[in-house]
């Protein structure tokens, strides 16, 4: 009788038409210098080849198991691959994204100190086959979540930025606190990683942020983020209430703040290069402005960040949207 071992990583990719890229991801994870792991393809529903070159991967690597399913949207598509998972350590990778050879490897060594729960990575974000290189992120091993939740991770008061990348891709979580996790993000189709993430966050004892960049996020015209309507917004209230509400201790009240102007930045930025006409800003702009999360958010009198910024900040608390639209146009 034959013996089947448990992998040790189990390496989910959700896959919906990425016909262009499924190739070069599938590649950079067969040649993993780690070896002991499992991969889960799930083709959502697929209407190009992305299925077909899923099935071609897994008739000649064993480690390759592929599902096929009717579309539902990436959260769907991660519980069903985790579902079907078997390793104690799970990671999740793009299927438009690659990572390098060294991924599994140096995620997966921390935890041989037993009491380390996940593990995170920097990446380079490749645009036009150009590989850029932003300023790191905060590393080191974290052991006191609350406070790292509140200093470090929607905002990060020391670099005064952004702070650690908010979705699962390069991160590495024991099995224990992946499946709830995962749950958070149904019904999202633009925010559901930070929803899991801040979810795990809740949960874990002990994490480590290392400085290696392994995770290539390539970015494309093609993606469902990178196109503008009004679910979007929709979305992101829904992710931002969400959090809110794991929030039982508040530990995250003023990087959340934070954190939803950046998103009502990014919105404004969006809006203007997919050239949204004027009537469509006013109304998109008044149904989100009206919403019991955003009407809570823009009760304080202020917010901290620069003077340009204050004023975007007033127009939309006072519903001026006429004005506030041309002067995204204007900056």
């Amino acid at each position: 009788m034959s013996i089947t071992l448990m992998p040790i990583v189990s390496i989910i990719v959700p896959v919906y038409n990425t016909e262009k890229y499924l190739c070069p991801c599938l590649d950079s994870i067969m040649a993993q210098t780690f070896t002991d792991f499992e991969v889960i393809l799930v083709d959502d529903g697929s209407t190009d080849s992305s299925g077909k070159i899923c099935d071609e991967y897994a008739a000649k690597d064993e480690r390759f198991f592929v599902v096929h399913k009717s579309n539902e949207g990436v959260s769907r598509a991660r519980i069903t691959a985790f579902e079907h998972s078997k390793g104690e350590l799970i990671t999740f990778i793009d299927s438009d994204d690659y990572v390098s050879p060294e991924y599994i490897e140096k995620l997966a060594s921390p935890f041989v100190l037993d009491d380390i729960d996940m593990v995170s990575c920097d990446y380079y974000i490749v645009e036009n086959d150009i590989v850029k290189e932003y300023p790191p992120k905060m590393k080191g091993c974290i052991s006191n979540m609350p406070d790292f939740i509140a200093n470090h991770y929607f905002y990060d008061k020391i670099c005064n930025g952004y702070g650690i990348p908010q979705f699962l891709c390069t991160k590495m979580a024991r099995r224990r606190y992946v499946g709830a996790a995962l749950n958070r993000g149904i019904g999202l189709w633009f925010g559901e990683d930070q929803m899991c993430l801040f979810h795990m966050l809740c949960h874990i004892s002990k994490t480590i942020l290392i400085p290696d960049r392994l995770y290539y996020y390539v970015r494309h015209s093609e993606a469902a983020t990178s196109k503008y309507d009004y679910s979007r917004w929709e979305s992101i209230i829904m992710m931002l209430e969400g959090i809110k509400e794991m929030d039982i201790n508040h530990v995250a009240s003023e990087g959340l703040r934070i954190r939803t102007w950046l998103h009502i930045k990014n919105m404004f930025k969006k809006i203007e290069h997919d050239g949204i006409n004027l009537k469509t800003f006013v109304e998109h702009l008044s149904k989100a402005r009206n919403t019991p999360y955003m009407r809570d958010f823009f009760r304080p009198l202020y917010i901290r960040m620069g003077y340009k910024e204050n004023v975007k900040y007033w127009l939309l608390k006072l519903r001026l949207y006429r004005i506030l639209y041309y002067c995204i146009q204007t900056r």
